[in-house]
């Protein structure tokens, strides 16, 4: 949300602008098969092809079970992706998993799924382009899931904001290489291409692809996104948005979720279990009503289907803990970029949680460029994580805030465990550079609801008063 404000015409500008790039383009596959990159890094398949390919972008572990996972990359022009996979590190137990074709109309990128593991298990692995290796040992490894619904810790890092330029969070990724965790969120604002079109999002993902701690992190931990408004169009872009239907191609394209939406409702929703863990990943954008729509008895952040599924979701599921993530803040004193701009939509999820006696639902979100603690309506808790590369933006306490990390860029960790009753969750909050800064343990009773948690005093001026942008530079 904190895009650079040049007046209140910026989003029809950008919306005028995309309809006339548009017209007369009806499908993606229009699209010239050229991956877009920053002062020539890129390649044009088009006009440049070398004997062999390479890894340009990649590998990167996306959704990873007990049994298989995915594996995403970019080649340097059109080639037959594969992977050879094994538990021995010099791959000599190895077998060859064959994957797509990657071809010029989606700039050489694909994944391809890897089955037949076993859980809790690690893996050694290489890429194979045109059946040639495309790493060189040591090989990246990974460990599967641990078998479904068992007990044991999970710890997941979450991330937002990385930032207008690809090294703006190249410290941010280094520092997370030393840090310990089993799958990392990323929770929108994972790009600022502030566009629908292709070739400046494919731009935009290729300078924060390229940074060596990212491509060390994702090739050895798996990636789970979902986007917020700078990596869906411009700022606090909703559902309104003309080429949305670009967006959700070029997110699909690089990212290896288990799912985007479902079969009748699209969007980049989904869920996914680990251990104990439920995780369910919500699409803020593609449905969204306009922030400053009137029309409270059917304003909606989700879209009245993703509701649905999410009330199916949280009502059929059997982990001790669910995690509901978010680009944007659930918090009741939020931007006007944030549910606090839904609140009937929110209240309605918030009361079927609670008639239906679901416990131990924990928030995360991202967008505000600090990171924050709060419980929302004094009873849940939810976290903010962020900048991870981004400008830092100034914020006071707000009457449900019990922690606010200050000055600085940030990721965080939740550690789950479940091997007692009831399980124990603890918070650490990273500041990029110093390390672990927060640690807090929670017990049950501040998990459920059941006990408040004190509030950070109140300030005596506020220097964010609620705003739906700032001037903030990403």
């Amino acid at each position: 949300m904190f895009g650079l404000v040049r007046g209140c015409g910026l989003k029809w500008r950008a919306q005028v602008a995309t309809a006339l790039i548009l017209a007369g383009t009806t499908a993606y596959g229009a699209w010239p098969p050229i991956y877009s990159s920053p002062k020539g890094q890129g390649t044009d398949v088009r006009m440049r092809r070398p004997a062999q390919p390479y890894l340009e972008l990649g590998p990167m572990l996306g959704h990873t079970t007990s049994t298989n996972t995915r594996v995403w990359v970019k080649a340097s022009q059109p080639a037959r992706l594969a992977v050879r996979i094994g538990q021995q590190a010099d791959l000599s137990d190895g077998r060859v998993v064959r994957g797509p074709l990657l071809e010029a109309h989606t700039a050489c990128m694909g994944q391809v799924v890897v089955g037949g593991l076993r859980p809790s298990q690690r893996y050694y692995y290489s890429v194979l382009l045109d059946g040639h290796p495309a790493l060189l040992p040591p090989y990246p490894s990974f460990v599967t899931a641990p078998p479904e619904g068992s007990q044991g810790r999970v710890r997941f890092a979450f991330v937002s904001c990385v930032g207008y330029h690809g090294y703006d969070a190249a410290a941010a990724w280094a520092d997370m290489v030393r840090t310990s965790f089993d799958l990392v969120l990323l929770l929108g604002d994972n790009h600022y291409a502030d566009s629908p079109l292709p070739a400046a999002q494919r731009k935009a993902y290729y300078e924060q692809r390229r940074q060596a701690g990212y491509r060390e992190i994702t090739a050895r931990i798996p990636a789970y996104a979902i986007w917020d408004d700078h990596d869906y169009g411009p700022d606090n872009s909703d559902g309104t948005l003309m080429g949305k239907e670009l967006s959700l191609q070029t997110f699909k394209e690089h990212w290896a979720n288990p799912a985007y939406g479902e079969p009748d409702n699209p969007g980049v929703y989904f869920q996914f279990r680990r251990g104990q863990v439920d995780f369910f990943m919500l699409d803020v954008r593609y449905h969204r009503s306009p922030n400053r729509s009137t029309n409270w008895g059917t304003k909606t952040m989700l879209g009245a289907r993703q509701l649905a599924w999410l009330k199916r979701g949280l009502a059929a599921s059997t982990a001790p803990i669910k995690v509901l993530a978010s680009g944007s803040e659930f918090q009741s004193y939020g931007t006007e970029d944030s549910w606090r701009s839904f609140q009937r939509e929110r209240d309605e999820l918030f009361d079927f949680i609670q008639t239906q006696g679901i416990s131990g639902v924990l928030l995360v979100s991202g967008d505000r460029h600090f990171t924050a603690a709060y419980q929302v309506k004094g009873r849940w808790i939810e976290v903010t994580s962020g900048p991870l590369g981004s400008r830092y933006a100034e914020n006071n306490p707000t009457p449900e805030m019990f922690y606010h990390a200050g000055r600085g860029h940030f990721y965080c960790i939740y550690d789950i465990n479940t091997l007692g009753q009831p399980p124990e969750v603890t918070l650490e909050v990273y500041r990029v550079g110093d390390g672990l800064v927060h640690r807090r343990v929670f017990s049950w009773d501040e998990v459920t609801g059941r006990t408040q948690i004190p509030p950070l005093p109140s300030p005596t001026r506020r220097t964010d008063a609620g705003s739906g942008s700032s001037s903030v530079r990403p």
